[in-house]
């Protein structure tokens, strides 16, 4: 049990880091950073999630999401907005906090709150550790 609490919290920890977020730069963001997947809102506000996507000229091309067999095309003039998601620190700040007041609560549970048990394991809830010395 004490391993998986760690690991879980790693878990969670990568999933809350990262939002979807617009992009000011499109084709520099997607050249640097290589994203799976990208979020097109066409000038029409139709939206659809473009993979593999890559910007040559003054176009948008890759693979329509879940169908990599119908490639896409878009004029970055008929785009309205782009979006891919990026790290949030506001979201991480408060993941990191979270996970402090959760350890510190559990610290404490578990160190702090002491034990009823006496010398010879019966549970004895006017126990003192200083009566087995």
């Amino acid at each position: 049990m004490i391993v998986r609490v760690p690991l879980i919290a790693v878990l969670l920890s990568t999933v809350g880091c990262a939002t979807l977020q617009p992009l000011r730069e499109p084709a520099q963001f997607i050249a640097a950073e290589n994203p799976k997947v990208v979020y097109v809102t066409y000038k029409n506000r139709t939206v659809e999630g473009v993979a593999q996507p890559r910007v040559s000229g003054d176009s948008l091309f890759g693979a329509l999401q879940g169908n990599p067999s119908h490639r896409v095309a878009v004029p970055l003039s008929q785009v309205q907005l782009v979006r891919a998601k990026q790290p949030d620190r506001k979201r991480t700040i408060m993941l990191i906090a979270g996970l402090g007041v959760f350890t510190a609560a559990n610290l404490y549970m578990f160190l702090g709150t002491g034990s009823d048990v006496s010398c010879d394991g019966t549970v004895n809830p006017d126990y003192s550790p200083n009566e087995c010395r």
